[in-house]
């Protein structure tokens, strides 16, 4: 006898919502009589839906329309707008919302799918696993573009590395000529050279056509919204949007811990932030 323990199965979420208790219970009859491993949710009303929505973050909303107070299409509505669960697949049900132009008016503002009440147990649950599908599909493709986002954002990392470690090393350099330069006309232009060097902007440029590479639009959507910042104010920007450590940054942007601290907390001020903002998560919703 095979006594070998399976992998233990991952069960999938779905909030059922409806004012209609026996609604409620039908569904769930639905699924718990397939042989899914299903854990169900329910809320009666809209207010209560998105308390569970936010704290369970289900794999699937089945989402009556017609409920007192807060109607599942303004439940909807409000979900899309919470980074958490924006994409969570929502099926509409209706029993009187049933036109073409109600179905058009559902998919528009984010429903994934819509039936019409009354629902045969089949018809609901094609629908169901044809949306788990797409949102599962969704997700690893979500994923593969963050991977390969990441591996852009390490190589970008590393131009701009290459780039602090080559300002430090003419920084060094320029130091050891300067008790040279009051006697010798060659270590004097050399030190004019590096200074030169040092003050061009041409490295940034060609960071700055990488990093649009990697982060279409982010500049112009930065300073459409903040158009008071800088050019050393986009820097920084874009290194917290690539996930550089403070170390990093200073290494890049050649400034102590001080001067990091002293540029974010001028950022943030230009940003009007308030303390409780969190810099770092707002660029990165950008």
């Amino acid at each position: 006898m095979n006594t070998q323990a399976s992998p233990q199965t991952i069960k999938q979420k779905i909030l059922i919502v409806d004012d209609n208790p026996s609604i409620i219970k039908t569904i769930s009859k639905y699924f718990t009589d397939t042989q899914e491993p299903y854990e169900l949710l329910s809320a009666r009303n809209g207010d209560i839906a998105c308390q569970i929505a936010i704290k369970e973050l289900p794999d699937l909303i089945i989402m009556d329309w017609e409920m007192p107070g807060f109607s599942g299409i303004e439940v909807m509505k409000y979900l899309k707008t919470i980074t958490e669960t924006c994409n969570i697949p929502i099926i509409m049900a209706t029993g009187e919302q049933i036109e073409d132009y109600h179905l058009e008016k559902a998919l528009s503002l984010g429903a994934t799918d819509y039936i019409r009440k009354p629902f045969s147990r089949l018809e609901l649950l094609a629908r169901a696993q044809s949306a788990l599908c797409i949102a599962a599909l969704r997700r690893q493709e979500k994923n593969m573009m963050q991977s390969l986002i990441d591996a852009k954002n390490r190589q970008l990392s590393s131009i701009a590395l290459q780039v602090a470690h080559k300002n430090e090393l003419l920084i060094s350099i320029a130091q050891k000529l300067e008790p040279l330069a009051l006697k010798n006309a060659l270590a004097k232009d050399c030190i004019k050279e590096i200074q030169s060097e040092m003050t061009l902007d041409n490295q940034w440029e060609v960071f700055k056509l990488h990093f649009d590479e990697v982060h279409p639009d982010f500049f112009i959507r930065l300073q459409q919204t903040y158009p008071v910042l800088t050019s050393n104010d986009l820097k920084i920007c874009a290194y917290i949007r690539m996930n550089l450590s403070n170390k990093q940054a200073q290494q890049i942007l050649n400034l102590s811990t001080k001067g990091l601290e002293t540029a974010r907390y001028r950022l943030r001020k230009k940003m009007k932030l308030i303390p409780q903002e969190d810099l770092n998560k707002l660029i990165q919703r950008i």
